[in-house]
């Protein structure tokens, strides 16, 4: 039964050709879990601090030829395969997407800004601590999985949504990106060998699409609140990294932040396919109290947000709350 209000409520999903529309193999890719984090479970705006990137009526034949035009004219990615040659009769789709999992655990171990043959990176070069990675939106599920028998090759393209948390001149930051993969893993004497899972992006790629795991509203909700709370618990001289991005004129002094009204009042949330995350809009009014060269004042704020909620196996975690609009 769905919610019709917020578009949460319950559902499961099988194996059909060569896409993997089956259970994932874990929701959450990461170091540590967020419920172990001492940092704030909202995120920052790729805009923000930092930025991380990762994998991100013709026919068939325009289609191709499209994607191979907007390659070599506008600079973007080599085209992902549109067709697939026979698999081996002794390889499996699951198979494949084990050992693209086993190497999108490793990319979430490193600690590197920019590690070799993974999927992420951030933009900040200098004076940054070591990067935490987790990979969220179950970047196994439903991704489209093409065999190159000339190259022994399968090539499988999925969807992710990448968290950064690092520190860079002394600031903590914490980056979100949804992203685009390509995993490239060579089938030689018996074994699959992933080479390299990249970012991606390219003119004619295939869909990929996720089923709604219908998360009820009410642990989602709760989860938002909190985040909400934190950010302006957590905000000093601006809003806190991953909270709304806002701060009173510089050299305020005193100051005080309240959230008034219920952020999740006309809140309704919708399921992104692509990603596999919820999108929450809705509204909320913060409150900033401060001096500045000696007077009092007072700023009231009326924003339309966007918050990224992420289903994982151990419940709802907000990933970003942003400002889309200021009334």
């Amino acid at each position: 039964m769905v919610d019709q209000q917020t578009g949460f409520g319950e559902r499961q999903a099988n194996v059909k050709g060569n896409y993997y529309e089956g259970p994932v193999y874990n929701n959450h890719f990461g170091a540590k879990p967020d419920a172990e984090r001492s940092e704030p479970e909202v995120a920052e705006s790729s805009s923000g601090h930092g930025t991380a990137a990762a994998a991100g009526g013709g026919g068939l034949g325009v289609v191709v030829a499209l994607a191979v035009l907007g390659y070599f004219i506008f600079g973007g990615n080599e085209p992902f395969p549109m067709t697939s040659d026979p698999w081996p009769a002794e390889v499996k789709q699951e198979a494949v997407i084990a050992a693209a999992s086993d190497w999108l655990l490793r990319c979430a171990k490193s600690t590197s800004a920019t590690p070799a043959n993974c999927p992420q990176s951030i933009a900040d070069t200098s004076n940054v601590s070591e990067v935490r990675w987790a990979f969220y939106g179950n970047p196994l599920e439903a991704p489209v999985i093409q065999y190159t028998e000339v190259e022994s090759r399968f090539d499988m393209l999925g969807t992710v949504i990448v968290t950064a948390d690092y520190t860079a001149s002394k600031e903590a930051r914490r980056v979100v990106t949804p992203a685009k993969y390509w995993a490239k893993v060579k089938w030689a004497d018996g074994k699959l060998d992933v080479q390299e899972i990249k970012e991606h992006s390219a003119i004619g790629d295939p869909e990929v699409s996720k089923e709604d795991p219908k998360v009820a509203w009410e642990p989602a909700a709760a989860k938002l609140s909190e985040a909400f709370t934190r950010c302006v618990r957590s905000a000093k001289s601006a809003m806190p990294a991953g909270c709304p991005e806002w701060s009173p004129p510089s050299g305020a002094e005193k100051i005080k932040w309240a959230v008034t009204g219920d952020p999740l009042l006309t809140a309704r949330a919708t399921f992104d396919p692509q990603f596999g995350i919820y999108r929450v809009k809705g509204t909320y009014q913060l409150s900033v109290r401060y001096t500045w060269l000696g007077t009092a004042r007072t700023d009231n704020r009326n924003p339309i947000y966007e918050a990224l909620i992420a289903p994982t196996a151990t419940g709802p975690v907000v990933l970003q709350i942003k400002d889309t609009t200021t009334v």
